[in-house]
């Protein structure tokens, strides 16, 4: 009996043996890839992507009969979730397997089949270190809130938690000298009306089906999906991508797939992991060099009293405090984990606890790294056979301290209290950043303004490994403004090369 996907995909040798060629061959089904493809599709070209996981939901688990299915949220998570190493140097040993310590996962839509949902903007100075700044950024986080139907910035699409206990939360950490605001989410509240149905979560493999570009053939203007395909390395004569080598995650076929250009969009350390696979660190020293991710802290606040509704608050970063947080709740008590990141849905307006999440600016330091250690990992393939090496900035350090200390300050002027909190290691927050830093000008950083290596003129990347640095916010909404920066620029080289 046939599965959904085999009227949704194609297979790699399908692909290999395609007569019409390949525009853009992209690695990664995520926000990156997916919002990639969708643009460079809708510009006349043909675009193949490549994904190492299965074909599991057609959309976010929060807007599926799973959301709040604990017995089963957790199994779904199991399916394509992989364990990855981070290690600190001190600990780090060449000739010993590193603890398998931190979350991957490899499906069609990536991570954002689980994300947490909150999508505020990083701020302006958040692009300090950036060879651009907000000001010519700002245009694709426009678009970016537009095609993920945020809610919380517009008039059309008002904040998804609204009513007297958060306008009362927000009223008691104004008056603390806090400034909080409503947060900002990619959760669909369009009213529904005339034909038009609240989308849900925004995720990258509904807006796909959605597009109504998928083809099963390679063809002008549409977009195939390869899934339970792994992308091994691409080869290059120094100036130029060849090929990409290929093969299904069950056999061991291997297939040689040609386009006009390649991008990795496979998350900042996975697209790392595939350029140091294929060697790419003979052409730039600097990749897989300065890796971040967000420094990550989290607490429970107990209320003096019941609030009696749901609330989601946000406490933005300042210049002076490069750090956030977001409190959700109310709840019985709870604590955060990985798999069930839309609790907040779930909320007992007549709980007393509240869950805050802190995430501050993590230094992009050069020696934090991706090292490949030829040892057998848990991902698909080759995909975790790697060690992130990072460790703990003297800036990292300070910033860690007054995100600990400001915690129980927020919990007060909420009228709750900090019953618990706890400093999450490095790589915990999943937000990670780098390995193939950009630059304004050759020779300075691996890729250009738009993500294309410098150095190899049909290969770019549509993802945060570019990034430089990043701000507190969290990173999907500026990963889909990127990508949609990064398509532009791709599509304006194989215009100008035609």
């Amino acid at each position: 009996m046939s599965t959904l996907s085999s009227i949704l995909a194609s297979d790699p040798f399908s692909i290999s043996k395609s007569t019409t060629n390949i525009d853009v061959l992209i690695v990664g089904s995520g926000t990156a890839g997916v919002t990639s493809a969708i643009e460079l599709a809708r510009k006349g070209l043909s675009v193949v992507i490549l994904e190492a996981g299965p074909f599991v939901l057609p959309n976010h688990v929060g807007s599926s009969p799973f959301r709040s299915r604990g017995e089963i949220t957790p199994q779904i998570h199991n399916l394509v979730r992989y364990r990855t190493a981070w290690s600190d140097r001190a600990n780090y040993r060449e000739d010993v397997a590193s603890p398998l310590n931190n979350d991957a996962w490899s499906a069609v839509g990536g991570r954002t089949l689980f994300w947490g949902g909150c999508t505020p903007r990083f701020s302006e100075w958040d692009f300090g270190d950036w060879p651009l700044n907000y000001e010519e950024f700002a245009p694709y986080y426009d678009h970016a809130e537009a095609l993920m139907h945020v809610s919380g910035r517009s008039e059309q699409r008002p904040p998804f938690f609204r009513g007297a206990a958060q306008d009362t939360i927000l009223e008691r950490l104004r008056g603390a000298g806090i400034e909080a605001e409503h947060a900002s989410l990619g959760v669909d509240t369009q009213e529904s009306r005339n034909g038009y149905v609240p989308r849900g979560f925004d995720c990258a493999a509904d807006r796909l089906l959605r597009s109504g570009l998928l083809s099963q053939t390679v063809a002008r203007g549409r977009i195939t999906l390869v899934p339970d395909t792994l992308a091994e390395r691409v080869d290059h004569n120094g100036h130029a991508v060849t090929g990409l080598i290929a093969r299904g995650t069950q056999d061991d076929r291997r297939f040689r797939l040609v386009a006009r250009h390649y991008a990795f969009a496979g998350g900042a350390i996975q697209s790392t992991r595939l350029a140091l696979a294929s060697g790419l660190k003979d052409v730039h020293p600097l990749v897989g060099s300065h890796i971040a991710d967000h420094l990550f802290i989290q607490g429970l606040f107990k209320l003096n009293a019941p609030v009696n509704e749901p609330i989601y608050t946000f406490i933005p970063a300042a210049e002076n405090r490069p750090y956030h947080i977001q409190v959700q709740g109310p709840f019985d008590e709870t604590w955060y984990s990985p798999y069930h990141a839309t609790v907040w849905l779930d909320c007992d307006p007549q709980g007393l606890y509240l869950l805050a999440y802190c995430f501050g600016v993590g230094e992009a330091a050069k020696s934090n790294e991706v090292r490949m250690t030829g040892q057998a990992g848990d991902g698909p393939g080759s995909m975790g056979e790697y060690v992130v090496l990072a460790d703990r900035t003297e800036s990292d350090l300070r910033i860690l301290d007054e995100m600990n200390a400001f915690l129980p300050q927020v919990a007060q002027g909420m009228g709750a209290e900090l019953v618990r909190s706890q400093i999450n290691p490095p790589g915990a927050a999943l937000h990670e950043i780098g390995g193939l830093r950009m630059s304004a000008e050759p020779g300075v950083g691996v890729t250009d303004t738009y993500g294309r290596f410098w150095s190899l003129g049909n290969l770019s990347v549509a993802d945060s490994a570019a990034w430089p640095s990043q701000g507190s916010a969290n990173s999907y909404l500026t990963i889909t403004a990127w990508s949609l920066r990064h398509a532009e620029g791709v599509a304006a080289q194989l215009e100008e090369k035609a």
